[in-house]
């Protein structure tokens, strides 16, 4: 950042550090976190709890026990890569905004923006905010309330 308040280049090439920051760091780190999600998803309570089969469980419930609390760990680390998700793009989505308002402020500053842009992405194509995370199942809900 400069010592002093600056325009035009100077201001632009600072804005469009945060720019690039959220378009080329923060949206494909939040595409990656919607996709372990996703991953996550995949595995189905019948992964981690199978059904007990006649004689295979000795003495009561212990493998069923152990089998819900991964089900429970697996939800808690699909909740974890979700939120993380939907944070880090909102993150993302503030420095874009904040960016292009700051642009706004003068002509000079606009035009060098867009310069400084059209150099990364001279099509015009950014990477596109990442799709929605699955959130587990949990009691209905589509998004579990944290654990304190």
């Amino acid at each position: 950042m400069p010592d002093s308040p600056g325009e035009g280049g100077q201001f632009a090439a600072d804005l469009y550090e945060l720019y690039e920051v959220a378009q080329n760091d923060l949206r494909p780190l939040a595409s990656l976190y919607s996709g372990f999600s996703s991953q996550v998803d995949e595995t189905g309570s019948c992964n981690l709890n199978p059904a007990p089969v006649a004689g295979t469980v000795a003495r009561g419930q212990s493998a069923l026990r152990s089998g819900s609390a991964l089900v429970s760990l697996r939800d808690d680390v699909q909740y974890a890569f979700a939120r993380s998700s939907e944070n880090i793009e909102s993150a993302a989505a503030t420095l874009i905004d904040v960016t292009e308002n700051y642009a706004d402020t003068d002509d000079a500053t606009r035009t060098d923006f867009d310069s400084y842009r059209s150099e990364d992405f001279p099509t015009g194509q950014t990477p596109p905010p990442p799709r929605d995370p699955v959130y587990p199942e949990s009691e209905g809900r589509s998004q579990p309330v944290p654990k304190d």
